[in-house]
């Protein structure tokens, strides 16, 4: 899936300026690029703001008291003495921070966000993360990263902190980094990486690739890789500065991608229970099928293969039935017989009772529900099929009606 990638440097003011883009894809790489204004760009599903370094003031400050919920209404606020600016054109942005008790916040101008948002918008262009240059580049351990085109540039400090410099030359550092330098103390870099940077918009000296600057700092130089935002990796880390009243809407399938391992064990798995299942139910009608053809074949042995069959068990039980009483000898769906059976369970609870086919009805009163279940479920034990009738409260408990058979009979 492709990404494009927008810079908004600080000469961007609104849908008809031209800014530098990139068209990304998942590795990456770049497919297209341009220098055009935002509604001529191509469009793709998800875009991520690059803001110039100098559009984005970050400092450390305590936590502010209160629940996080209250930190979208009190950090303009707090930012108000490190900007200047009108509380009310300030988002701030919350961001973890190394020191204990401590949070990182990234400023800009609300007024020229909301700008940013509203043009993006009405181009199509659907802006799903918005991050500071100065959070981009790789940080190695125990280093500062200076991107510098000569004159201008940024200063990565940790995961959390950079800033812009400028005002500086081959012979002289910018005062931001000496001034970063001297209030880091004890706390400084082991060296600093120094990358100089490869842009359309931004002439590099080519003597200033082949040699650093003649700065006097405290810490060593060394030269990095030449800087690049349309290909430098970004990672999921980087605080995103659309927060708050800016947060994109959740889209349908976002992050589907992450859960794609896990789609594809659960569908693995739903796929072997489907088979699996079909499998056993095919066994278990294979075995049904030999059973009742093993009964049909015994009924047929026993009354004649000219005998009809629908329902093979349940005429073999009546066709017994009919047999004994032939012969004088009671069958268990006689009336006694399934009286009897059912008589130690039922005690005094019979109030009336009706015997027709096989099948014995009992009109019942008893306690309470608890009770009708319990007798329910003796006389199944005894291999009785039992139907019960609808239920009537008599207040000093209820009255229903049995129809009992045998577990054979329907």
């Amino acid at each position: 899936m492709s990404v494009l990638r927008i810079y908004f440097s600080d000469q961007w003011r609104d849908s008809a300026s031209v800014c530098p883009w990139a068209l990304c894809d998942e590795s990456g790489s770049v497919l297209q690029q341009g220098l055009s204004p935002l509604a001529l760009m191509p469009k793709t599903r998800d875009c991520i703001g690059i803001l110039a370094a100098d559009r984005v003031l970050i400092f450390t400050t305590p936590k502010p008291p209160g629940n996080k919920r209250r930190w979208p209404s009190a950090l303009p606020f707090i930012a108000e003495e490190h900007t200047l600016t009108d509380p009310e054109d300030i988002h701030a942005v919350p961001a973890a921070s190394s020191e204990p008790g401590m949070i990182t916040v990234s400023v800009m101008a609300k007024s020229w966000l909301k700008q940013i948002v509203a043009a993006t918008t009405a181009a199509g262009l659907p802006l799903r993360r918005l991050i500071s240059e100065s959070m981009m580049p790789a940080l190695p351990a125990d280093s500062w990263t200076l991107v510098w085109d000569g004159h201008n540039g940024f200063l990565r400090t940790s995961e959390t902190t950079g800033l812009a410099l400028d005002g500086g030359n081959n012979r002289t550092p910018p005062l931001a980094l000496q001034l970063s330098l001297t209030e880091a103390a004890v706390n400084a870099p082991r060296q600093i990486e120094l990358r100089y940077i490869e842009s359309q918009a931004v002439a590099v000296l080519p003597s200033l690739q082949a040699a650093l600057p003649s700065w006097d700092l405290s810490v060593p130089l060394i030269l990095g890789d030449v800087w690049d935002w349309q290909r430098a990796p970004i990672s999921n880390a980087t605080p995103n500065l659309l927060w708050g009243d800016f947060t994109p809407p959740l889209r349908l399938f976002d992050g589907l991608s992450r859960l794609r391992p896990a789609l594809f064990i659960l569908l693995a798995a739903l796929v072997i229970e489907v088979v699996g299942t079909h499998i056993e139910w095919a066994m278990l009608a294979r075995d049904k099928h030999a059973l009742t053809q093993n009964v049909e074949h015994i009924f047929r042995g026993v009354f004649g293969d000219d005998s009809t069959l629908v329902d093979a068990p349940l005429q073999m039980q009546r066709n017994l039935a009919n047999l004994r009483h032939a012969t004088g000898v009671a069958d268990d769906a006689d009336f006694l017989p399934l009286l009897d059976s059912v008589t130690p369970q039922l005690g005094t609870a019979v109030h009336g009772l009706n015997y027709e086919s096989g099948k014995l009805e009992l009109d019942l009163k008893l306690a309470n529900a608890t009770e009708l279940h319990s007798i329910e479920q003796k006389l199944q034990h005894n291999g009785l099929r039992v139907r019960t009738g609808d239920m009537h409260d008599l207040g000093d408990g209820i009255q229903t009606k049995l129809t009992l058979s045998l577990e054979g009979l329907r």
